[in-house]
This record gives C-alpha cells, sequence and structure tokens, in this order.
C-alpha cells in the first residue's frame, strides 16, 4: 500500500478503537444503572440510528475536501466525547444527555466512513480492492479483539470516565493526523467550481447521486437481504449484555465477534474468484448454524464462544463482499454519496433490530431472540437461492453487474 493508504489505515485503527470503547462503556454504563433490558436496546438502537443520515453526508463527500471532512469529523466526535468525560467525572452525567451527545458523537463518526471508502477506490487499483479491503478489515478488527477483550477489565480497575476521556484525546489527535498528513487528489466534482449555492448545489448532487444509486438493480436487490440479515442480527446483538454475567462475560462475546469477523476478513481475500451465486448463500447458512449452536451450547464453558466466532467467520465474508461490490460497480465520480446512500440503506432498520430486540427480549427471551437472529442468516441463504437474479450470478467479486451499465 502506498504512504497515503497507510496514513489513512491508520486513523481508521484509532477511530475504530475509539468508537469501541466508548461504546461498550456507554452500554455498560446504562445496564449499571438502570438494569433493564428495554433500555439497553434502546441504546444500541440509538448508537445505531446515526448511521441511517449517511445519505445526507453524499453530496458533500462528493463535493468538498475529503481531508477536511476527515478532520472535521474527528474532532467533533472527539469534543462530545469530552463533553460526556468532564459531566461523569462532575457526577452531572444526565441518562437522557448521554445518550443525546453519544448520539451526536457517532453522527459525526458516520461521516468518515463512506469518505474513506471512497478513498480506498480513488488511492488502490481495482484489482488490488478486495485485497487492500481486507486489509483495512483485517487491520481494524485486530485492534477490536484487544479492545473487547481488554475492555471489561480496564472498565473495571480504570473506570468509565477514564474510559471517556482518553478516547476524546484519541479522537483529536486522529483529526489533526488527518489534517496535516493525508494528501489526496482531488474529485472531478471538487475541480469543477460552481456558481450554485450550497443549498442548490447540494440538492443538484443529492438527486444526481440517488439517480445513480437507483440504477443499480442487482447490487440493491442483494442489499435488500443484507437489510434482512441486520435486522436480525442487532437484534441479538442488543441481547449479549443481557446472557453476560459480567462485563468481562461481555467482553468475551464481542472478542468472539471480532476474531469471526477477522478470519472471515481474510478468508475473503482468497475466495474472490469463486461465484458471487456459490460464495454469499454458503457463508451465510454457516453463520446461521453456528450461532444457533452457540446459543444451545452456553453451558459448556467456551465451546458457545467458539460457535459464536465461527458464525462470524461468514459475516466478515459478507462484509468484504458487500464494500468491493458497492466499489466495483459505482461511478468514481458517485462513490461518495453512493456509499453514503448505500450505507444508510444496509443500517436503516438496524435501529429497529435493536429496538425490537429489547422489546422482544422483555417480553420473551434473550435466548430466544439470539435464536431467532441465527435463522436470519439461514433466511438470507434461501433468499438469495431462490431469487430468480441472484442464483445467476455467477461472476467474480471484481467484476461489475453488466446489466446494469445502461
Amino acid at each position: 500500500m502506498n504512504k497515503q493508504l497507510v496514513i489513512l489505515l491508520i486513523g481508521r485503527i484509532t477511530t475504530n478503537f475509539a468508537d469501541s470503547f466508548y461504546m461498550i462503556a456507554t452500554i455498560w454504563y446504562v445496564k449499571t444503572v438502570t438494569d433493564s433490558v428495554f433500555l439497553i436496546g434502546l441504546t444500541s438502537a440509538i448508537a445505531m440510528l446515526p448511521i441511517t443520515l449517511q445519505f445526507l453526508y453524499g453530496p458533500i463527500i462528493d463535493r468538498f475536501s475529503k481531508r477536511k471532512i476527515l478532520f472535521f469529523a474527528e474532532i467533533g466526535q472527539g469534543l462530545f466525547i469530552c463533553v460526556i468525560s468532564i459531566l461523569y467525572f462532575t457526577n452531572a452525567l444526565w441518562l437522557p444527555l448521554m445518550l443525546l451527545l453519544m448520539f451526536l458523537a457517532l453522527a459525526f463518526s458516520e461521516a468518515t466512513y463512506p469518505t474513506e471508502s471512497a478513498l480506498i477506490e480513488g488511492l488502490s487499483a481495482r484489482e488490488n480492492l478486495t485485497k487492500v479491503n481486507s486489509v483495512f478489515a483485517f487491520s481494524y478488527q485486530t485492534l477490536d479483539i484487544i479492545s473487547d477483550a481488554i475492555s471489561g477489565i480496564l472498565i473495571a480497575f480504570l473506570g468509565l470516565g477514564f474510559i471517556y476521556a482518553s478516547n476524546s484525546i484519541l479522537l483529536i489527535g486522529t483529526g489533526l493526523l488527518f489534517f496535516f498528513y493525508l494528501k489526496v487528489p482531488k474529485s472531478k466534482k471538487e475541480e469543477q467550481p460552481s456558481s450554485r449555492s450550497f443549498i442548490a448545489q447540494y440538492k443538484t448532487d443529492f438527486i444526481d447521486g440517488f439517480k445513480v444509486v437507483r440504477r443499480q438493480k442487482t447490487l440493491l436487490t442483494i442489499l435488500v437481504g443484507v437489510i434482512g440479515i441486520n435486522v436480525m442480527a442487532t437484534m441479538g446483538i442488543a441481547m449479549l449484555p443481557v446472557i453476560s454475567a459480567s462485563s468481562a462475560s461481555y467482553g468475551f462475546w464481542l472478542t468472539a465477534m471480532s476474531v469471526g469477523t477477522i478470519v472471515g476478513t481474510l478468508i475473503a481475500n482468497r475466495l474472490d474468484s469463486i461465484p458471487l451465486n456459490k460464495v454469499m448463500p454458503i457463508t451465510s447458512v454457516i453463520s446461521g448454524v453456528c450461532w444457533i449452536v452457540s446459543m444451545n451450547t452456553l453451558e459448556l464453558f467456551i465451546v458457545p464462544y467458539i460457535f459464536f466466532g465461527a458464525a462470524w467467520i461468514g459475516v466478515g465474508i459478507l462484509s468484504i463482499y458487500i464494500h468491493t461490490l458497492i466499489q466495483v460497480n459505482l461511478p468514481k465520480e458517485y462513490l461518495g454519496i453512493g456509499f453514503a446512500f448505500l450505507s444508510s440503506l444496509l443500517g436503516s432498520l438496524s435501529p429497529l433490530g435493536y429496538f425490537l430486540g429489547g422489546i422482544l427480549g422483555e417480553l420473551s427471551s434473550a435466548l430466544l431472540v439470539l435464536l431467532l437472529s441465527g435463522a436470519g442468516y439461514i433466511a438470507f441463504s434461501i433468499y438469495f437461492v431462490l431469487h430468480p437474479t441472484l442464483n445467476k450470478l455467477n461472476n467474480r467479486l471484481n467484476v461489475s453487474f453488466s446489466e446494469d451499465i445502461q
């Protein structure tokens, strides 16, 4: 990878590290203070809500300096987390205010993902996209493993205040790294001067980007199924704190997720020559089976964590595939808004999943919700096999869908 990709990767890793820690800290704080299954699910839903707003960033990402966007996004997120830490240390941290500040911080954070995805495509050759995406995912998932594994210990021994304060510093430092050291070429839209007002230009770019995304029929058909997976999976993830006896146990579940995902990102790079209509349904059904087995072996010490991690191998593969499919099929000049639109689409119902998880967990049991989550992956596999268009996708990952080229 070239120097600019390395700088981008370092920034992605540190941001992911900070996000993981303060999110785990927030969820555990809610559980400790309220011990409410519903409020735990609500907190997770609020945390996912900013994803649905990513489509609003699209025109800005394609039209303005991506370096400055990353700078302001990191600084803004860091400042909001800093306020949380100050309120915590002064015993003035009111739960509704905490959730509002977390939402605002994550709203800034969400601007970084489509921006970085657009930069990756511009800084690497198409034939290397799967590899570069895998390297990025591998690197920050490795750090996720560390943060998830030690989060419970750090919360117990250092306290929530330390987590918030240290992560605010880390995020502000990442913003400064991007501002002073990240050098990226301008996009065509950045170089084209506009005589229109910001609002008028934004509206035009927004409509143009929407039309481009709408033409990607095959890609959207796949994403419909992935949205279903996301809803089911988030229902289950919201229940992990409920079935955890301690913060360390919760950390083990998160570690299993991270380990499985990182293995999946490594495998994805070796599977990109296999037809999509074989890789995607097979990995999905394996994930579903492993997920269900893990929930039926909760009394067997380490066994459930092993199977849960195995379930996330398929999730890691699918995430790399979806990421690369978007990069391959969208025009370069619309990558920013395309990623923003599609990320919003993918995450649009995730808050609902967390919310439903909290409600169903309250009305029935956390275990039942987790079993339904595993069944969601099996349902996606069936959807892929039975769909008349998807079951004919025998092209490789790095080849665009020819039927979408008009």
